[in-house]
C-alpha cells in the first residue's frame, strides 16, 4: 500500500469549498400560560452551543413569570453547564423553577450536581 501526498489541485478543491452549514441539534421552545406559569421545552442535545440560548430563554422567563416549569422529556444530552445554569436559576429565583420529565440522561447529571431537588413528578 502506498500512501500519496495530496496534489496542489487537490488542496485548492477544498479550499475552495464552503463549510458545511452549523445544523442546530437542539430546540428552545416557551409556553407561557399566565402571567404566573411558564414552561420552557428543550429538546435534542443542549451542549455547550446551546447553553447561552438556553440561559438567555430561561432568565427571561424567571424575570417574567413565578413559576417556571422546565420540560426535558425531549433530550437526548445536556451539559453539564445547562445544568449549572438551571440549578443556579432556581436558586437566585428562590425554588420558583423546576424541572420536569427529564430523561435518564439528563436525571443522572441534575442528581450528580446536586439539582435533584428540583425534580417534580406532576
Amino acid at each position: 500500500m502506498t500512501v500519496t501526498e495530496p496534489t496542489a489541485d487537490f488542496i485548492a478543491h477544498i479550499a475552495d469549498q464552503d463549510p458545511p452549514e452549523h445544523t442546530q441539534r437542539y430546540a428552545i421552545d416557551v409556553e407561557s400560560y399566565s402571567n404566573d406559569y411558564a414552561v420552557l421545552r428543550a429538546s435534542g442535545e443542549l451542549d455547550m452551543s446551546a447553553r447561552v440560548d438556553f440561559v438567555q430563554a430561561l432568565d427571561r422567563m424567571a424575570l417574567d413569570n413565578k413559576h417556571v416549569r422546565v420540560d426535558l422529556s425531549e433530550v437526548s444530552f445536556m451539559y453539564s453547564g445547562v445544568a449549572n445554569a438551571i440549578i443556579d436559576n432556581a436558586q437566585i429565583n428562590d425554588g420558583t423553577v423546576s424541572v420536569f420529565a427529564p430523561t435518564r440522561p439528563v436525571r443522572m447529571i441534575l442528581d450528580v450536581l446536586g439539582g435533584g431537588y428540583l425534580l417534580v413528578d406532576e
